[in-house]
């Protein structure tokens, strides 16, 4: 695939700073990826995520499960490094751009008005790994605005993320009309499992367990990691 050339937009070394955030907010065209792990782009006009693509040692990833994929490549390890490097686009090179996209299957069905590269800061890997060998815990998935970004065990995990969205909604509307404080942990049981869903920083993290689970030891878990976090503790 060949997308246009562009003109040099610059280079982002901290994606996650706010001044990232603000720059590419304004800005149309091609934002390449640069990690340790692997490479790959985003296809973006003005805020809004058209396409995305990228490439690492387990695979090609297009659309939407290259947006996952990038968020759960991102590391905490020292040294781990992320460089985005913009190529502004005018209105033909753009139109030819979302054209190659288009054909190469790297559109997305979900357009988004946020920030194109806020990759929401991730959850410690290794205690996300710990919370799964708990007894009964089936699968842990780490969502952002509806997204899966972080996800282990066995589950549809970007089902779950669209669905405890909608949950989420519920509890933050009840806990604000019935005046009970901030939301802390959102549990939904049935017959054969439960769902524990709790805020985790930028993220939501959503603990998918059977019903016979140590609850208590799912939530101690959870509520490390939003103290880790600056949240709800």
């Amino acid at each position: 695939m060949k997308l246009p050339a562009g003109t040099d937009g610059g280079v982002i070394t901290d994606p996650q700073g706010e001044e990232a955030n603000q720059q590419l907010m304004g800005f149309r065209g091609a934002v390449e990826i640069d990690t340790q792990l692997g490479q790959g782009f985003l296809l973006t006009n003005h805020g809004t995520l058209i396409a995305a693509y990228f490439k690492d040692m387990s695979g090609s990833f297009k659309g939407k499960s290259a947006l996952d994929h990038m968020g759960s490549v991102q590391s905490d390890e020292a040294g781990y490094h992320q460089t985005f490097k913009l190529r502004l686009y005018s209105e033909d090179e753009f139109q030819k751009a979302v054209e190659v996209c288009d054909n190469e299957g790297l559109m997305l069905g979900i357009q988004k008005k946020e920030p194109v590269a806020h990759l929401p800061h991730l959850l410690d890997e290794t205690k996300l790994k710990k919370m799964l060998t708990l007894p009964g815990v089936i699968a842990i998935s780490a969502f952002f605005e509806g997204f899966s970004v972080q996800s282990l065990g066995e589950a549809d995990f970007e089902h779950v993320a669209a669905l405890a969205e909608d949950l989420l909604r519920a509890g933050f509307k009840i806990t604000r009309e019935m005046d009970m404080g901030e939301l802390d942990q959102l549990i939904l049981e049935t017959a054969t499992n439960k769902i524990i869903i709790a805020p985790c920083g930028d993220l939501f993290l959503c603990v998918f367990t059977h019903n016979d689970a140590q609850l208590g030891l799912v939530r101690v878990a959870i509520k490390n990691l939003q103290s880790d976090l600056g949240g709800v503790a």
